[in-house]
C-alpha cells in the first residue's frame, strides 16, 4: 500500500528557469533565415526614462485616445504592458521568504506584425482581469505580486509571467495557535484529552475523541436561576457550517495535505490506516475550535457561539487527481443563548 500523507504545491523548476530570462529586457536580434541583411528585425531595447510615473500617465492617456493608425512593434507592446501592470498591481518592498511562479495566457490582436494602440487598450484591460482574477486564488501568508513580464508572439498569443512572494513557514504551535492563546497554553488543554504516546486512528478514534473533545470545551454555564434552583438557559438556532479541505487552508503551511486545517491526506487505496500522533491531534483541537469560532460575526447575531460540534470523515475519488483525498469534515450548529422565562404553571 503506498501512501502520501503530506503534500505543498511545489515551485517547477522549469518555471524559475524561464524567470531567469524575463529580468532582461534587451531582447536578442530576430533575423529571417537565409534573408538579407536589410529584412533583420530591429531589436526591441526597453527606453531609458527619467520619471517613469509621468511616462506611464501619458502613456495610459494616449492608450485612450490611440487612433486606429498608431501602432508598435510586439515586443514594444508587450514591455508596455508589463510596465502598466507592475505599476498597478506588484509590491516588491515587503517581507516574505519564499516566491512562486505562475502563468496565465491571453490573446492579443496583431495586425501585420504591429499592435494598434486602440487594441492594446483593449489588451490591458483584459489583463488586468486576468491579474484580478489571479489574486483572487491568493491563500498563503503575506502573498503579494512581486513582478510581471510579458510575452506576445507573432500570433498575439500572450504569456503573462506572475511571480508573487510570500512567507512560508513550517506550521506547529509553536509557531501559531488558531485558537488557544499560546503553544504552552495549547499543551496543556492537550494533555488533559490526549494520553502521551498513544495514536489515534484518522476515522475512528481520532473523530470521536475530537469530537467529544469539541462539544465538552469552553460550554456554557451561566444563566438566571430558575424555580427549584434550575438554571434557565436556552440556545436560539442561528445558521450552521462546513468545514472542509477546500475552504480551511492554514496560510502558514500545515502537516496535512494542500495545507488543509482539518486532517486530510492521499493515498492510492480507500481507507488506508493512518493513525494521528498526540501533537497532532492536539493540532487539530487546535485548529478546529479555531475555525468554529473565528466563523462568529458578533455584528451578525449578538452573543453567537458554537453550540454543536460534528467531525465527520470523508473520502474523495480519483478525478483530476492521482489519489484518493480522505480526511476530516467539520460541521458547526450555532446559536444564540438567552435566559429563558419559566412558563406558567
Amino acid at each position: 500500500m503506498k501512501y502520501r500523507r503530506f503534500y505543498f504545491a511545489a515551485i517547477v523548476g522549469a518555471v524559475v528557469t524561464i524567470a531567469v530570462a524575463i529580468v532582461s529586457c534587451k531582447k536578442e536580434d530576430a533575423s529571417v533565415s537565409n534573408g538579407p541583411e536589410k529584412n533583420k528585425k530591429e531589436a526591441f531595447v526597453c527606453p531609458q526614462i527619467d520619471d517613469m510615473n509621468a511616462y506611464l500617465k501619458e502613456f495610459r492617456k494616449k492608450l485612450k485616445n490611440g487612433k486606429r493608425d498608431e501602432a508598435m512593434g510586439i515586443d514594444e507592446a508587450a514591455w508596455h504592458l508589463a510596465c502598466l501592470a507592475n505599476c498597478d498591481f506588484c509590491r516588491v518592498n515587503v517581507e516574505y521568504n519564499d516566491v512562486q511562479f505562475d502563468t496565465v495566457e491571453m490573446q492579443v490582436n496583431v495586425t501585420d506584425g504591429v499592435v494598434l494602440l486602440s487594441d492594446l487598450n483593449t489588451s490591458y484591460e483584459q489583463l488586468c482581469t486576468k491579474i484580478q482574477q489571479f489574486k483572487k486564488e491568493f491563500n498563503l501568508y503575506n502573498q503579494n505580486l512581486y513582478f510581471i513580464n510579458v510575452f506576445i508572439d507573432y500570433n498575439g498569443s500572450t504569456k503573462v509571467m506572475l511571480m508573487t512572494s510570500l512567507i512560508k513557514a513550517s506550521k506547529d504551535l509553536e509557531d501559531h495557535t488558531w485558537y488557544f492563546e499560546d503553544s504552552f497554553d495549547a499543551y496543556v488543554a492537550c494533555d488533559e484529552y490526549f494520553t502521551s504516546g498513544s495514536t489515534y486512528l484518522w476515522y475512528t478514534t481520532a473523530k470521536s475523541e475530537l469530537q467529544h473533545i469539541l462539544n465538552l470545551y469552553d460550554h456554557q454555564e451561566n444563566g438566571q436561576i430558575g424555580p427549584g434552583g434550575t438554571i434557565m438557559m436556552c440556545y436560539i438556532p442561528t445558521r450552521n457550517h462546513t468545514f472542509d479541505y477546500t475552504n480551511s487552508t492554514d496560510t502558514y503551511g500545515s502537516i496535512f495535505t494542500n495545507n488543509a486545517r482539518l486532517f486530510t491526506a492521499q493515498s492510492d487505496v480507500v481507507v488506508p490506516n493512518i493513525e494521528l500522533t498526540c501533537d497532532e491531534m492536539c493540532y487539530c483541537l487546535d485548529s478546529y475550535l479555531g475555525l468554529g469560532y473565528d466563523y462568529i460575526d458578533d455584528n451578525l447575531y449578538v452573543h453567537e457561539r458554537p453550540v454543536c460540534w460534528t467531525v465527520d470523515t470523508i473520502i474523495v475519488p480519483p478525478h483530476n487527481q492521482k489519489w484518493y483525498i480522505y480526511g476530516h469534515q467539520l460541521h458547526v450548529e450555532y446559536g444564540c443563548p438567552f435566559n429563558s422565562t419559566p412558563p406558567n404553571d
